[in-house]
């Protein structure tokens, strides 16, 4: 039986999954009058499916490749390609820096009441930097992703599909369990004999 799907569509598969799964979170929060007494922010997901659906194209189209052929042949032309590691290995650092820095204080600072799109947007923002650190192409990076395969599987399409994955399930849960808290609770089972509103989540 053929394969219906390589592996490069089924990566573009998953990212048009993931942006789908979350325009169904964000109209399902937009729409529901059973969840007006929610802090809610549905333009998060709206945003969320648009840079996930730009990501899918870009994927689609080898449009990351194509860039840093671009900026290779730029170096080139201006003099510092054989200086370019130092800069590359300056951007990674940068990436992964920023990535740890802002995953961090995220999960410590976010509110209560906004940590139910905490796993959608630690998702969204790992894949942007990891497409960050892909378009710097770093030799020593690129040998660990690209040359070293785990049971045939190059390290750069298991984490890719992995990310993607991860928006995918928590745009998914959010979509079906809008109600959820962050410890997995349903808000209007927390106060069933009060008749006042159940508090922000």
């Amino acid at each position: 039986m053929a394969v219906l799907l390589n592996a490069n569509e089924l990566r573009i598969v998953l990212y048009l999954a993931a942006a789908v799964a979350c325009l169904l979170a964000g109209a399902r929060e937009a729409r529901s009058p059973a969840l007006k007494h929610l802090d809610l922010w549905p333009a998060f997901w709206f945003l969320s499916a648009g840079m996930v659906a730009v990501m899918g194209a870009a994927r689609g189209g080898d449009i990351v490749e194509w860039v840093t052929s671009l900026l290779r042949a730029e170096a080139r032309s201006a003099g510092w390609y054989e200086s370019r590691r130092l800069y590359q290995g300056a951007l990674v650092g940068l990436l992964a820096a920023g990535w740890f820095v802002a995953v961090f204080v995220a999960i410590w600072r976010v509110p209560e009441r906004r940590r139910r799109y905490l796993p959608e947007a630690i998702a969204v923002f790992s894949l942007v930097c990891f497409a960050g650190i892909r378009l710097v192409s770093f030799h020593y990076v690129d040998a660990v992703l690209y040359n070293h395969p785990l049971f045939g599987v190059r390290i750069a399409s298991m984490i890719e599909v992995a990310l993607t994955g991860c928006a995918l399930a928590a745009a998914l849960w959010r979509a079906a369990y809008p109600e959820r808290t962050a410890d997995g609770a349903s808000p209007r089972r927390l106060l069933p004999a009060t008749g006042q509103p159940p508090p922000n989540v």
